[in-house]
């Protein structure tokens, strides 16, 4: 059973498009995806629509169809209101699900209506657990997508029945553990957010809160990554796309640019796959030794 991972990553959603885009063409049909934040946003529309290569077109043409002042609506002014008046978030989300439901199927509304099993994570704030959307047929796809893509501080928590739900990578922004649960043994993991690769100097208030989200949640794809390697029954490939890193959340002008790198990255893994090499990020093995002025890397023996 063949799945596709799809990681969270903000704007940066149209390069797991463009690895998509190649990985179809080459033949490559999942059973099933798995994704969180724009990932689960490109997972839903994905099973949705299907695995014709024209559904990635499609889902191309939504990403550059994406408007900013529509997703992000406001100016400082507003922004500097919701922070006064102390709103959930500096941005409403009208206009991201809106954005959702005009770009699904029509008739599309439940995880039962798609045409592939698709499942999603969201992380509720009241009790610090993530939260699987995808086994009960019955629940409503937008709300889900919406709550997987719910980035906090940026959109107002997702109510959904007694939980308040928040971007499931907060938690977990690769979720391959699930695939493995949900008995894939052949895993394309694309993942557009931290890989284990050193980055340069976070700078501005929402690089350092995004930079600081991601190195909280990095521990669970090096977990899940050494989970594949001991299994001899799973074969991993992990599609890491570092382009565009330091893009900022709200910038969709690099579009075309980000689906051309995302094209190439599969095409370069696919050139040279390496399922059975995968491991842990390699800047994870050197931290462990390194050691500045005063200061050495530490992890706790629970994390070796």
């Amino acid at each position: 059973m063949i799945a596709f991972v799809l990681s969270g990553g903000s704007t940066r959603g149209p390069l797991q498009v463009g690895a998509l885009q190649v990985l179809l063409e080459h033949g490559l049909q999942p059973d099933f995806y798995v994704g969180t934040s724009t990932g689960a946003l490109n997972s839903a529309y994905m099973a949705a629509c299907g695995n014709d290569p024209a559904c990635v077109e499609k889902l191309a043409d939504i990403w550059r169809g994406a408007d900013a002042k529509v997703i992000y609506p406001g100016n400082w002014l507003t922004l500097a209101w919701r922070v006064l008046s102390k709103a959930d978030s500096l941005y409403s989300s009208d206009g991201l699900r809106a954005h959702i439901q005009a770009s699904l199927p029509p008739g599309v509304t439940t995880f039962g209506d798609l045409k592939l099993p698709c499942y999603v994570t969201a992380a509720d704030l009241r009790s610090n657990t993530l939260f699987l959307f995808g086994e009960e047929p019955q629940a409503p796809l937008v709300d889900a997508v919406m709550a997987s893509a719910a980035l906090p501080a940026i959109y107002p928590p997702v109510t959904y029945s007694d939980l308040q739900l928040v971007d499931g990578g907060v938690l977990d922004n690769v979720p391959a553990s699930i695939a493995m649960d949900k008995g894939a043994t052949t895993i394309y993991v694309i993942n557009v957010g931290y890989g284990g690769n050193p980055l340069p100097p976070a700078r501005g208030v929402m690089q350092i809160l995004t930079r600081s989200l991601n190195t909280m949640i990095a521990q669970s794809l090096l977990t899940d990554l050494e989970r594949a390697v001991e299994s001899p029954a799973i074969e991993l490939h992990h599609i890491h796309i570092a382009a565009f890193s330091d893009i900022a959340f709200n910038d969709f002008s690099k579009t075309e640019e980000m689906l051309a790198a995302g094209r190439e990255a599969a095409q370069a893994y696919l050139a040279n796959p390496q399922p059975r090499a995968v491991r842990p990020a390699p800047s994870r093995g050197a931290a462990r030794g390194r050691s500045v002025a005063g200061a050495r890397a530490y992890t706790p023996p629970y994390r070796h």
